[in-house]
């Protein structure tokens, strides 16, 4: 539900189907009934929270599920407050790139040497923190320089600019936004992601696991290295209100995670030893519990149940060679339709499962279409008609990322903007 509503005061709600393939936004009355429907994301409002507890008494097959890209934004947010290094250096950026937007001089001579804007990112936007900061990194030499040539006008008239120019001179500072960068980017790298098209269901626990080692391998050898059980409490805690069980079935029914060069001879980020999924306790207490809600009957639990060891332990088609070397090539979604028959009733749910969006991103880009096309100039719009605008809207360009022009061509990703702070339309460096 986008908050918006029709002429006469009735909310409005949005159905958007997401499948590995992106998010494609339906009419409201394409919604076909609770059975079809296996997961319900949304922020982490309180509110939310509660709506989805609800919806999870009345129907067990329904997941509820808070975002993930919003648990990740608030991962940033608890580092800022419980760590000071992090909060200091984002203060000062934040007051070079305030003083350098509302001078228009300094603009100037800014702008004169770099094309890259300096980034005020709201704090409504996910990563504000890297995003500055990486911004004012990728922007140092420009900064040092405008300085320079305004050093006339602003440092003997202004006391911001005094303020303001020793923090652009001090190599402290800037040692402490690229370590601020390191620590940081590794969540960042998650939050894009997260927030990325397509199905990230079978991909969510590993990549969790993998962002805290990356960011324990950057701490351990770093001068933060005190602060990194901190560090590590604060994302722990975050994860552990995020993940539900359909992320371990989700990351159990993902073919490559048996792989043996997977498990035995790539290195694990934080010197963890890597175990398939059926030999994680916690995954597999994920697993039951997913098929116990899933199944219609107990019949039916009993059948995911049995036909799950034949998956993970290669039996039949999953023991062909090339079933070995699709699982980690293809895409998981792809594998299971040309070697599910093995075990049918398994591999229905793994397409279903490993097709679920982890963030409400797709939803809340939609109330954003919504928001032009019915504001308060155009509020006399009947439901039907918005909704076939929005349609139009947001599904043209879904559709249009699917033909060769935009691959290549004058008009190469027509729809991306590289200063967006959008993190799915952006092309930031990383």
């Amino acid at each position: 539900m986008s908050g918006n509503s029709d002429v006469t005061h009735r909310p409005l709600i949005n159905v958007i189907a997401t499948n590995s393939r992106g998010a494609m936004f339906m009419y409201a009355e394409d919604f076909s009934g609770p059975r079809n429907v296996l997961q319900v994301v949304t922020d982490n409002a309180t509110n939310c929270k509660a709506a989805g507890k609800e919806v999870e008494k009345v129907h067990k097959q329904i997941f509820w599920s808070p975002c993930c890209v919003h648990t990740l934004n608030l991962i940033f947010k608890d580092l800022a407050v419980d760590c000071f290094w992090l909060m200091d250096t984002y203060r000062k950026g934040k007051i070079v790139v305030n003083y350098f937007l509302n001078h228009t001089h300094a603009l100037a001579i800014f702008r004169d040497n770099l094309q890259l804007e300096l980034l005020k990112v709201a704090k409504t936007r996910f990563a504000s923190h890297y995003i500055l900061l990486k911004r004012l990194w990728d922007c140092r030499e420009s900064l040092a320089t405008t300085i320079r040539m305004a050093k006339n006008i602003d440092e003997n008239t202004r006391q911001s600019g005094l303020l303001v120019a020793d923090t652009i001179k001090n190599e402290d500072f800037w040692d402490d936004v690229e370590s601020v960068l390191a620590v940081t980017k590794p969540i960042y790298l998650m939050v894009k992601f997260c927030d990325g098209k397509g199905s990230m269901m079978g991909e969510i626990y590993e990549k969790m696991d993998n962002m805290l080692g990356e960011i324990k391998d950057v701490m351990m050898n770093h001068c933060y290295a005190e602060y990194y059980p901190r560090v590590e409490k604060i994302i722990l805690a975050r994860w552990e209100k995020m993940t539900i069980p359909l992320h371990c079935l989700g990351f159990a029914l993902s073919p490559r995670f048996y792989d043996k060069n997977y498990l035995e001879e790539m290195a694990a980020p934080g010197g963890v030893h890597r175990k398939a999924p059926n030999l994680d306790k916690e995954v597999m207490v994920g697993v039951m519990e997913s098929f116990k809600r899933i199944a219609e009957s107990g019949e039916e639990e009993h059948l995911l149940r049995e036909q799950f060891p034949t998956f993970h332990m290669k039996k039949g088609l999953y023991a062909l060679v090339a079933a070995y070397m699709d699982a980690v090539t293809m895409d998981a979604i792809d594998w299971w339709s040309s070697y599910g028959s093995e075990t049918p009733k398994l591999a229905v749910i793994a397409k279903k499962v490993l097709s679920q969006p982890i963030s409400s991103s797709s939803a809340e880009r939609n109330w954003s279409t919504y928001s032009y096309i019915h504001n308060v100039k155009r509020n006399r719009l009947n439901s039907k008609r918005a909704d076939k605008l929005v349609f139009i809207h947001s599904n043209i360009r879904l559709q249009s990322r699917f033909s060769e022009s935009y691959a290549s061509g004058a008009h190469k990703k027509w729809d991306v903007n590289p200063e967006s702070t959008n993190l799915e339309q952006s092309s930031t460096r990383l």
